[in-house]
């Protein structure tokens, strides 16, 4: 039985407290192994984080939203989870031989294969909360999340605790993430579809043509996001680069807040672009920009009053020796914020080909940031590099969009037009 859709409003209020108490508990996983475990441990399952995210990013391809906006079902379900099935594989074996190639330790290799193995149940419970989303229920993804985030952080703290030892953590992660999609994930999507799993490869080759622009786009994303870890690992150890990434996450989790809250706004930014109300569209990009300003200025704040307190409270008193990194890795947020809100504004005009070069221009300025600040500054230089790309990434998405408003001039839209448009978007 097909249950009924809900509403935008419900839709989105799901989304967003989903977003941030999934976004939550992840950081808790980081808390946890510091508080239980060691700065190497937190440095260790930081660097399996940092190498998996972008492989799994480029074989991700973004089928989800792929899932989502096939309103003329060009694919079944059946070749979604066919492709995801098979491309997590592929990711599986990419991890392999990473750990091959470069040569980690025993113990090392282990963390980054299980985290990369935890992927697949977390990659095919993605495709089932596309199928939800497109029903237009975020409530059953929210709720999985939810589910998921806390048993997470309660199993795995408790292995920890117990065994002192990461893998057999990680070991839990994946089992818990597993029932989840066995239990949970799959029994409602049968609700909408019944499920079956092709391995066509003809349509496999098809979606994977049609997506993989995606995936590289994420595969650069993602990488750009990791650059700092990379070098860390390779110019300090991984104990600093524990202390760097439990700092770091505190940024990137205020990331996960502002995608939250431009979900509801880029409809709006589409249509207000469309119907080519310039001033509104102005006006409410201003108002998202400015709201992303405010977000850097408080958690700046934040870390410079409070900053020793809080990371003494949230992890350990070592880590109140880093207050410093922690005030100049919030300065990136002033500008990493905003910068959502002006991607967000890029993609509603429907300018879709400066997006891959302008993340290979992030990517380039993380990487020489890195190699010039880390050697000369430490743990500091790496949040000089991501200031610096923060900064770029901020700049270079505001000259483009002021590019694309200049370049595109057309005529004044029909008011009834306008009236009926807005009214498609209003909730």
């Amino acid at each position: 039985m097909v249950l009924k859709k809900l509403s935008l409003k419900k839709n989105i209020a799901w989304t967003l407290a989903g977003s941030i108490i999934y976004s939550v508990t992840q950081w808790l996983l980081l808390i946890v192994i510091a508080k239980l475990g060691t700065p190497e441990m937190v440095g260790q399952y930081a660097l399996g984080l940092a190498i998996t995210a972008p492989v799994v990013m480029l074989t991700d391809m973004k089928l989800r939203l792929s899932l989502v906006t096939d309103a003329k079902t060009s694919f079944q379900f059946e070749h979604y989870l066919g492709t995801r099935i098979f491309s997590t594989i592929i990711s599986l074996i990419i991890f392999i031989l990473i750990v091959l190639l470069f040569g980690y330790e025993f113990h090392t290799s282990m963390i980054i294969i299980l985290i990369g193995l935890a992927k697949l149940p977390e990659a095919v419970s993605d495709i089932f909360h596309g199928l939800l989303q497109k029903h237009e229920r975020m409530d059953f993804c929210t709720i999985s999340n939810i589910i998921k985030g806390v048993l997470t952080v309660i199993v795995f703290a408790i292995i920890l605790y117990s065994t002192q030892d990461l893998i057999l953590a990680i070991i839990g992660q994946l089992l818990v993430w597993t029932l989840i999609l066995l239990f949970y994930d799959g029994r409602i999507a049968k609700q909408y579809t019944a499920i079956k799993i092709s391995f066509h490869l003809p349509k496999i080759k098809e979606l994977t043509k049609l997506t993989i622009p995606l995936g590289f786009m994420g595969l650069l994303t993602s990488f750009n996001t990791n650059i700092p870890s990379y070098f860390i690992e390779h110019f300090l150890g991984k104990e600093e680069l524990g202390y760097f990434v439990a700092l770091y996450y505190i940024l990137l989790a205020g990331n996960r807040v502002a995608n939250s809250l431009k979900q509801p706004a880029a409809p709006r930014l589409a249509v207000l672009y469309q119907i080519e109300d310039k001033s509104g569209y102005k006006k409410l990009l201003i108002i998202l920009i400015g709201l992303g300003l405010l977000m850097g200025l408080g958690v700046l704040f934040i870390a410079y009053v409070f900053g020793d307190i809080l990371l003494t409270l949230i992890y350990t008193p070592s880590y109140a020796a880093y207050t410093g990194l922690f005030i100049a890795l919030m300065i990136a947020g002033i500008f990493n914020y905003p910068s959502t809100f002006l991607s967000t504004a890029i993609i509603a005009t429907r300018h879709f080909k400066s997006q891959p070069y302008l993340a290979a221009l992030w990517v380039f300025v993380s990487v020489i940031g890195c190699i010039i600040f880390i050697p000369l500054f430490g743990v500091i230089g790496a949040a000089l590099a991501v200031i610096l790309s923060s900064f770029i990434e901020a700049f270079s998405l505001l000259i483009v969009l002021i590019s694309i408003v200049k370049k595109d001039k057309p005529e004044l839209g029909n008011k009834r037009k306008e009236s009926t448009l807005l009214e498609e978007v209003s909730y």
